[in-house]
């Protein structure tokens, strides 16, 4: 009889059941296909889907933004909408199921669309306008919109005098807000409260304070509808969402019923583990980011195969201490014996109520405790106090590492408020009023992972230990 652990190799549907599995938790995993349900999200779902059906059904001009942290269910939630409304499974109105006219949708995002003239391409593309744009661009944002909504009215299949229903998605609306003179949000917002054309335009923002971003007349054009969205509460929804990713079905991912069956009992298996159920809790009391924690079990999905049919607890662990170990405290554990002593002054200096420090103050608490020590041995000899030249560009290195980080004092040159990671070794406007030995800067980790980093380095002297667990 076969163990759970490896299923005979020589079986042509068990071959095709790991691909598949493989393939379906993948896709879940990376976004690229939807959980079977969405946890906890049902009161956003139905308010979107609500404000776009809306819009499809009986041509109303809609606006809203969808607000939550990252990693929230957002996107999903839009998607989810999204596709209830091409599957018409639900009518609307007047609309019966299966009978929604058609529509077309316009995705958007601020890490794209960095300015609205490639906002306006994308939105012609979009609509699957082939008309050459240039001489229209030259105008004013509206001017070209409207022409663009006359060109999708002409080729309507539904006569001359209407235009099918447009659906705007704005990924990262913020960044959007930042354009210059929101010409972009502005005619949107005035087509869909006009009511002459039939237009949702839907804002999808982590940012609370987005509402202050907007300008007084784009205020005056948005209707204010927010849908808040919410990570999950309790932490059995929030296994819950790693186990609706990486179960498979028999019937939706096109396997076996009696694989499905097994490698359903080795996912369970696998977060009921103590390792797994200990850091899904602390994801959960960190931040409840679901792709934070949807990433631990890829690399166990990708190793799927003949070999190896049923996911392995040993590559979730893997992941786990891959996880555990951030790329900061990476960084850090290859820095040398005295840049590992000016992070520890500043720590005591942090200790001692100082909230920022200068070179001059680091340097000082570093020399008054090797003062101290001048004659004790090290395992590489006597330990020495390293002259302030030398101990400044160690400084420096960490400024270019980002473990510290200048402190905006005041308004840098380029009237941002704030420096760049170089300020502090490059010229500047700060940089003619004080020496780079005397500008403020912060350490950027906790005096907790100082110490955790002096413990894991089995090159620092004891005395250094000492001093950093003080």
């Amino acid at each position: 009889m076969p163990s759970r652990m490896s299923l005979p190799v020589n079986n042509t549907v068990l071959l095709s059941d790991v691909s598949c599995a493989r393939k379906a938790v993948l896709g879940r995993l990376y976004g690229r296909a939807p959980l079977p349900e969405l946890v906890g999200l049902d009161s956003p779902l139905d308010l979107v889907f609500s404000l776009l059906s809306r819009t499809v059904a009986s041509a109303e001009g809609n606006t809203g933004l969808l607000i939550g942290p990252r990693g929230s269910g957002k996107s999903s939630v839009v998607q989810r909408a999204l596709d209830m409304l091409e599957q018409g499974k639900h009518g609307c109105g007047s609309a019966a199921a299966g009978s929604l006219p058609t529509y077309h949708v316009v995705r958007l995002s601020g890490f794209v669309h960095t300015t609205d003239r490639i906002a306006l391409r994308d939105i012609a593309r979009q609509l699957l306008i082939e008309q050459d744009l240039e001489n229209i661009l030259i105008g004013s944002f509206a001017d070209a919109f409207t022409y663009i909504l006359n060109l999708l009215r002409s080729s309507s299949s539904e006569g001359a005098e209407s235009v099918p229903p447009v659906l705007f998605v704005l990924e990262e609306f913020d960044l959007l807000a930042q354009h210059p003179k929101q010409s972009l949000l502005y005619t949107l917002f005035d087509i869909a409260q006009s009511q002459q054309t039939p237009i949702a335009v839907l804002g999808v923002t982590a940012r609370i304070d987005v509402m202050d971003l907007l300008e007084k007349r784009v205020k005056s054009r948005f209707s204010h509808r927010q849908i808040y969205v919410q990570c999950p509460q309790k932490k059995s929804d929030f296994v819950e969402i790693a186990r609706l990713a990486i179960h498979i079905s028999a019937g939706g991912d096109g396997v076996s019923k009696e694989f499905a069956e097994q490698f359903n009992a080795r996912v369970d298996e696998i977060l009921a583990a103590d390792s797994v159920a200990r850091h899904i809790a602390h994801i959960f009391d960190f931040g409840k980011d679901a792709r934070q924690l949807l990433q631990l079990f890829v690399l166990a999905a990708s190793q799927l195969s003949a070999q190896s049919s049923l996911m392995q607890l040993s590559h979730v662990e893997a992941s786990i201490a891959q996880d555990v170990a951030s790329a900061k405290m990476q960084v850090l554990s290859s820095v040398s014996l005295l840049e590992l002593c000016l992070i520890i002054s500043m720590k005591s200096l942090v200790q001692g109520g100082s909230s920022k420090y200068n070179f001059e103050m680091v340097y000082n608490e570093y020399k008054t405790f090797m003062s101290r020590h001048l004659l004790v041995a090290a395992a590489g000899g006597a330990m020495k106090v390293y002259k302030k030249p030398v101990a400044l560009k160690a400084f420096e290195t960490l400024v270019e590492l980002e473990i510290v980080r200048p402190v905006a004092t005041s308004m840098a040159a380029d009237g941002s408020g704030s420096y760049g990671r170089n300020d502090l070794l490059a010229g500047s406007a700060q940089a003619a009023r004080a020496p780079k030995e005397y500008r403020m800067v912060q350490l950027m980790i906790e005096p907790g992972q100082v110490v955790e980093l002096v413990l894991d380095r089995v090159d620092v002297p004891a005395v250094i230990r000492r001093w950093a667990q003080q």
